[in-house]
């Protein structure tokens, strides 16, 4: 369905007032996403998952690689090229509220994206309105409200219902349930889930909340400062996760538990300090001056590679750490 191979991309930002630094905010980064699979994308905020979202939507350009859509190549297409695609590829943003015009109603909403079906007249978009709402298990009244009469978790089921309007064969997750109350993710998640079962499609769930990856996804992909440092399925990941960016996201999920709830688990390494974009460790490992591991070889360039069939890494001292551990959620 979807594959991404080497794709980069570079911001520049002031440093200083005549000072400018380049940041890579996605470095060579390659995965693919099969029909019909929902693929986890984790990691600290700052780490480049959103901006991949937005290269693969072509809200932005990638500066290397290429993005490739059911065999086609899309990266290199200018916006009348992507037009077309866009009914297949969608999204749905991680703030409700902010995402929606505060001046339409919801009908307005969900119509707008119906201009992409050229095939619909008035009365069949008007119908899609209504299936749309009884899809997402919400009133046909809700309809002719504006966004500020719904609550989060309504809300977040228009954008949902918005997503899916044009019938979509992927659709980018950008932290659907972080801006929700912790009653309501349950829903949205369940949802998400019995949506992609009817309708076949396929999901890039991006978030940071490993919880709801351990739910929801097939296979996982870890994220730091724009690289891939592990990847494997959903049972790897959480039952014999290998590099210490993956130990620190899991020990994070353990904060707050009792002593009989941690009791089975093996100690995890916490993470040191905030994701930093570091100087100095150019070609060598970007965790280095947070991990609890470090040692001299890190400072070399670290490459992912297969470290048990399915399952890969980037750390030397991978094996060597025995970093297996089981996190029960």
């Amino acid at each position: 369905m979807l594959e991404l191979l080497n794709v980069t991309k570079r911001f520049t930002i002031r440093s200083s007032l005549l000072k400018h630094q380049e940041i890579v905010a996605v470095d060579r980064v390659c995965f693919s996403v099969a029909e019909g699979e929902t693929v986890g994308l984790v990691g600290e905020s700052g780490c480049g998952k959103s901006t991949i979202g937005r290269g693969i939507l072509h809200l932005l350009d990638i500066e290397g690689g290429s993005i490739r859509f059911g065999g086609r190549l899309i990266s290199g297409l200018n916006e009348g090229g992507f037009r077309s695609l866009r009914k297949d590829i969608q999204m749905v943003f991680q703030n409700p509220l902010a995402s929606f015009n505060p001046l339409f109603t919801i009908r307005q909403s969900l119509l707008d994206p119906l201009a992409l079906h050229p095939g619909l007249d008035g009365a069949a978009r008007e119908r899609r309105v209504l299936e749309l709402l009884e899809m997402v298990q919400l009133p046909r009244d809700f309809a002719g409200k504006k966004p500020h009469e719904l609550s989060g978790g309504q809300l977040q089921r228009i954008a949902v219902a918005r997503a899916l309007a044009c019938e979509p064969r992927f659709v980018f997750l950008d932290e659907p349930t972080s801006a929700l109350d912790m009653s309501i993710r349950g829903q949205i998640v369940n949802l998400l889930l019995d949506l992609q079962e009817q309708l076949k499609i396929s999901y890039l769930f991006v978030t940071h909340d490993l919880r709801v990856v351990h739910f929801v996804a097939r296979r996982v992909l870890v994220m730091y400062l724009g690289e891939i440092v592990e990847t494997g399925s959903r049972a790897a990941i959480f039952r014999t996760p290998l590099h210490p960016y993956t130990h620190g996201l899991l020990a994070a999920t353990l904060v707050g538990r009792s002593a009989r709830q941690l009791q089975r688990q093996i100690h995890l390494s916490p993470l040191k300090g905030e994701v930093l974009h570091a100087e100095g460790y150019a070609g060598g490992c970007k965790l280095f001056p947070r991990c609890a591991y470090a040692a001299a070889g890190c400072r070399e360039p670290q490459e992912l590679r297969e470290a048990r069939p399915g399952h890969q890494v980037r750390c030397w001292r991978a094996e060597e750490l025995g970093l297996e551990t089981t996190v029960a959620f």
